[in-house]
């Protein structure tokens, strides 16, 4: 596994030379083994819990390496759910849909493209760990999340692990050190720029941290409207409240322009029969900007500052290249981008980042995922009936939004990717519960009726593509 450069390890802020070596603290292996056990033990709809807690509470650096295999704390925390699901034999009822489909091919042609570019055995082994990480955590996390009820006790369980964080955050900024430092992946003295503080955590990079509360505002703001959800109002005013905080100590433009997007994405919710023109709107707007901008339109994420210090200039111009160059990345990708001018190996882009690891068919497939995501959720939230329910349906799709939003300025690593997945996997599962749910009804209805009417697509034992059902009931 070829490491990172020094420049890039210190603007990622964090020491990046652990990978490849065992590192573990007698609390980072105590937390794996007690949080590896609740997860074997607990109810399922409770069972991710524990990857929330290694995810907030353990720093990065904790790993243990095996025949060269680096596997860090959640990805061991992954085995344990693994063995949870296979024990309990919880994949029964599990549905194969078309999300899953093009994510599996997203981690495949990611490592054959990855592995072809580098043409070495390290280049594999990155590559079939980093698939590790999606399909294990995706297909993990639709065998544990199987409903929108499943998604809103995790979503309290977040808003639960979003307080000691929250407090962790707090020491940092008032004493300019990192509890968890000792742990290692994280700097012992927090990090200052332009006078602020850009506290992390156990987080690799306060970006990072940022961005992943970020994108659970939505979801905690959404639980305000579930009336039926024991503390509901309390789960959405302490969670957003933490989340925001820890957003401020962060002191980064990325998170602080998440939020922006999930307030905007939340009070859309009105225009939600007119999001087809939204988007053709916002689209010809950014064409028609492009046209009387003597700079090309990305230009315009080079003078967005939400706070001091951020480097806007840097994210265009990463852009910028990456469009110019094509012809170096669009078959195999690209080995370096270090060429493309100063600083330009830190690549904050993850649109950009999947064109140069993967070319263009791993950048497609990647945009496939995002594409069929919102496919998904939208109808959806359009099949539920006006309600709680389809308010918290809409969230999900805004967290989804969220996350697309801060693709444009930061590339994942780390425990982030964690919550993407299982964003990924809760829009999943939740259409398919809801076709479950359906032929459940149909089922019913023609029992109390004495007949029994031909079931339609995917309902009432046709296995159909839940799309389709999906379709028909948002009609």
């Amino acid at each position: 596994m070829t490491l990172p450069s020094p420049l890039l390890a210190q603007i990622a802020g964090s020491d990046l030379e652990y990978a490849n070596q065992t590192v573990l603290h007698p609390a980072g292996l105590a937390a794996v083994l007690i949080l590896g056990t609740v997860a074997l033990v607990v109810e399922r709809r409770n069972a991710v819990l524990p990857f929330l807690l290694m995810a907030c509470l353990i720093a990065p650096a904790q790993r243990l390496v095996v025949f060269g295999l680096d596997f860090n704390l959640i990805r061991i925390m992954v085995l344990f759910g693994w063995a949870r699901v296979i024990l309990r034999h919880e994949t029964s009822g599990f549905r194969w849909t078309r999300l899953d489909t093009v994510i599996l091919s997203f981690a495949i042609v990611n490592t054959i493209v990855y592995t072809m570019q580098h043409a070495e055995v390290g280049a594999l082994v990155n590559r079939l760990g980093a698939s590790f990480d999606t399909v294990g955590m995706y297909f993990l996390f639709r065998m544990l999340v199987r409903s929108l009820e499943d998604l809103k006790q995790t979503v309290t369980w977040c808003a639960v692990a979003a307080v000691p964080v929250a407090v962790a955050f707090l020491i940092e900024n008032r004493t300019g050190r990192n509890l968890f430092a000792f742990l290692g992946g994280v700097p012992q003295l927090t990090i200052v720029r332009d006078g602020r503080l850009r506290c992390q955590g156990a987080f690799p990079h306060a970006i990072l941290a940022g961005c992943f509360w970020a994108s659970l505002v939505p979801l905690f703001v959404s639980m305000w409207w579930q009336p039926r959800w024991p503390g509901a109002r309390l789960v959405a005013a302490g969670g957003t409240a933490m989340a925001l905080l820890i957003i401020v100590l962060c002191a980064s433009s990325t998170p602080v322009l998440a939020v922006l997007a999930a307030m905007g994405g939340l009070a859309a919710y009105g225009l939600r029969w007119r999001m087809r023109a939204v988007r053709w709107m916002a689209f010809l707007s950014l064409c028609a900007l492009h046209a009387v901008m003597n700079a090309p339109v990305w230009h315009l994420i080079a003078r967005v500052s939400a706070v001091g210090g951020s480097t806007g200039w840097h994210r265009y111009n990463l852009i910028d290249n990456f469009i110019r160059r094509w012809d170096e990345w669009i078959v195999l990708g690209t080995k370096s981008t270090g060429h493309w001018g100063y600083g330009m190996q830190d690549v904050t882009n993850q649109y950009v980042l999947e064109g140069v690891r993967g070319g263009i068919l791993g950048l497609i497939l990647f945009v496939a995922v995002i594409v069929v995501a919102f496919g998904r959720v939208g109808r959806l939230w359009q099949a539920l009936p006006e309600g709680p329910e389809r308010r918290f349906a809409w969230a999900l799709g805004v967290s989804l939004f969220v996350h697309c939003v801060s693709f444009i300025g930061v590339s994942y690593f780390g425990q982030i990717t964690m919550l993407w997945y299982l964003c990924l996997a809760a829009i999943g599962s939740a259409s398919v519960s809801l076709v479950e749910e359906a032929g459940l009804s149909r089922r019913r209805t023609s029992k109390r009726a004495t007949q029994r009417p031909s079931p339609g697509p995917g309902v009432a034992g046709k296995p159909g593509d839940v799309d389709e059902v999906l379709a028909g009931a948002s009609m």
